[in-house]
């Protein structure tokens, strides 16, 4: 079963960073190629800059999942650390579900939020996108940790353990 979580979350990291990677590459097109119209033809690209942020966002928030699938995420490790080395197990593994918890309450805010946009119709003023596709990379994250937070809590060899290279 764990082998089984471990290939899964590895599918989903390398999903993800591949979606990350398109979204801060499309930025870069997108800043760029406003930058030339502007500065060297004189025209504007009305909906690259908001659509640059849209860029930022998705890839920001699945950046919180990436973080989290390296260990590399920020966590509470004085609270651990106050702990006999003896309990510390047990410590992450309440560290764990107490995370796994916060994440999904904040996914059902941010899925009610993005579920009421959707109802109203609203669309952005620039681009006339829907704005809850702009607005669906919020809970997908907080789904996304809350998943793998619950297998690190289940199953601690899941848990990644950042090395050096993480750290600098």
């Amino acid at each position: 079963m764990s082998s089984r979580v471990g290939s899964f979350l590895q599918g989903l990291y390398r999903l993800e960073k591949g979606v990350a990677a398109a979204c801060f590459g499309g930025l870069s097109l997108l800043v760029l190629a406003d930058i030339i119209l502007r500065e060297g033809l004189h025209q504007s690209f009305p909906f690259g800059p908001k659509l640059a942020i849209d860029f930022m966002i998705w890839g920001g928030f699945i950046g919180a999942s990436l973080t989290s699938a390296r260990g590399t995420h920020l966590r509470a490790e004085a609270f651990e650390k106050i702990w006999p080395v003896s309990w510390r197990p047990a410590v992450e593994t309440i560290g764990q579900w107490m995370t796994a918890v916060f994440c999904a309450a904040l996914g059902y805010l941010a899925f009610s939020y993005v579920r009421e946009t959707h109802q109203m119709g609203e669309v952005g003023v620039v681009t006339g996108i829907p704005v809850w596709i702009s607005q669906a990379m919020i809970p997908y994250s907080f789904a996304s940790l809350t998943l793998r937070h619950v297998a690190y809590a289940l199953m601690p060899s899941l848990r990644p353990r950042p090395g050096l290279e993480d750290l600098a």
